[in-house]
């Protein structure tokens, strides 16, 4: 295959996918160009979003029409070609969250018998901002650096002493009292815009999310896979 005709499969791929994906039932002809301004104004794709890929995107539709037309004029340079294509794949087959969440078997977990001292500990040195609390192998809470500040607002205790054990601080870190909106499920499957999208709702609704715990299709009570922080995504958003 040569090369503009690989690059005009990669850029009919990436049309079919974006006029699917965000049609919203509208299923009319809207040129590429002003699709591609109404997605990136919409701010609903994180690639998109990006400047350099959006004016990259933009080159490509320029090219595609001179191609389409007269393939004798214009050959994309390999350089051009790879970085669409780069683009393009990050756009229509987005990674997982299975893909970047840390595993349950890397976690760094305690448990209710544990010392608050011991767990202090373990968030300093773990590199984690975040300890789950396992109890028989069910995830029973969230221990954070804010945990503590929780405890003395629930209980406007005086002292917190680091031969406490964990259970003895359980309003703080249950899930089912949550009081600092620190958490949410998300399934495994779950592609990392979407997972993004859910940081930037609470965001937007002013309540405080640190992570997404991650079980097979995002329902509380499922077995715990594994974890994902924000800053997971970023790095896989940004690189």
């Amino acid at each position: 295959m040569d090369k503009e005709k690989e690059f005009l499969k990669v850029f009919n791929d990436l049309e079919q996918y974006l006029r699917v994906t965000y049609s919203k039932g509208d299923y009319s002809y809207t040129g590429f160009v002003t699709k591609l301004y109404q997605i990136k104004k919409s701010r609903e794709n994180y690639i998109i979003n990006n400047n350099q890929n959006f004016e990259l995107i933009k080159q490509a539709a320029q090219m595609r029409n001179i191609i389409s037309h007269n393939n004798d004029v214009l050959v994309p340079s390999d350089n051009f070609l790879n970085d669409f294509k780069t683009v393009v794949q990050k756009i229509t087959r987005p990674l997982t969250v299975r893909q970047i969440m840390t595993r349950y078997d890397d976690l760094k977990t305690c448990r209710l018998t544990d010392t608050i001292g011991d767990v202090v500990d373990l968030l300093k040195t773990s590199g984690f901002s975040t300890i789950p609390v396992i109890e028989k192998g069910e995830l029973i809470g969230i221990f954070t650096e804010k945990s503590l500040y929780d405890y003395f607002s629930l209980r406007q205790a005086k002292t917190i002493t680091k031969a406490m054990l964990m259970k003895d601080i359980i309003e703080a870190i249950d899930l089912n009292n949550h009081p600092r909106k620190y958490y949410d499920f998300i399934s495994v499957n779950t592609n990392i815009y979407d997972a993004y999208a859910m940081f930037n709702k609470d965001i937007k609704q002013r309540r405080e999310m640190l992570l997404l715990l991650v079980t097979e299709n995002g329902k509380e009570g499922e077995h715990l896979l594994g974890i994902v922080a924000l800053r997971d995504l970023e790095n896989h958003l940004i690189n």
